[in-house]
């Protein structure tokens, strides 16, 4: 029984409460259904960490690394990968290369040989992929360094004349060597340096 007092809020003694007709919230949940639900959160957990990293990591994800498998040479600056059993698109952090696979621009002044080269580089390999500070960018797609042994391919690209130096804050780790690298490869007329109009 609930008992009303002047100026006192109603006090219900839990012996009043029918229990017996109070809905189980989990009633009628098999214990598969659970076993489900709990296999489908790791599942899930397990897609999103190399995304979720920086955000639980103390140094920003700075020295963290991931050891991956290229399954597809998608363009000049961006790969596929298998990732611990999952597939996952990466691109390059730090350099720009010409356009191949945007219909909206064509094929650009020496895309073809920028992507021959990324191929050369790494497809099939084993590479070591290392974060900076974002994980992803706006297309979700993963943002690294790549190394193939111990050759950085951001770098390589940009010393053969394949791909321009391109910061883009806050991965910006690497911007001043990769600055420096392209103006070697500028006096040097490397890659496309060599025809550019911008150095005739």
């Amino acid at each position: 029984m609930v008992r009303f007092e002047s100026g006192r809020q109603p006090q219900v003694s839990l012996h009043t409460l029918d229990t017996k007709n109070m809905k189980n919230p989990f009633k009628g949940y098999k214990w598969y259904t659970w076993v489900i639900i709990l296999f489908m959160g790791f599942l899930l957990l397990s897609r999103l960490a190399p995304m979720l990293t920086p955000l639980f990591s103390g140094d920003s994800g700075h020295s963290r690394s991931e050891t991956a498998t290229v399954v597809r040479v998608i363009d000049d600056d961006a790969i596929g990968v298998d990732l611990d059993g999952w597939r996952y698109t990466v691109r390059y952090i730090g350099i720009n290369t010409p356009e191949t696979n945007r219909p909206s621009r064509g094929v650009e002044f020496y895309g073809p040989e920028a992507s021959a080269r990324n191929r050369e580089l790494v497809e099939g390999k084993t590479v070591r992929m290392e974060l900076d500070v974002s994980s992803t960018d706006r297309f979700d797609r993963l943002l690294r360094y790549v190394y193939v042994d111990d050759e950085m391919v951001n770098a390589t690209l940009i010393s053969g004349g394949f791909a321009v130096a391109s910061a883009f804050p806050p991965d910006t780790k690497f911007a001043d060597r990769f600055e420096n690298i392209q103006i070697q490869a500028m006096e040097n007329r490397r890659g496309a340096w060599a025809s550019s109009p911008v150095l005739a």
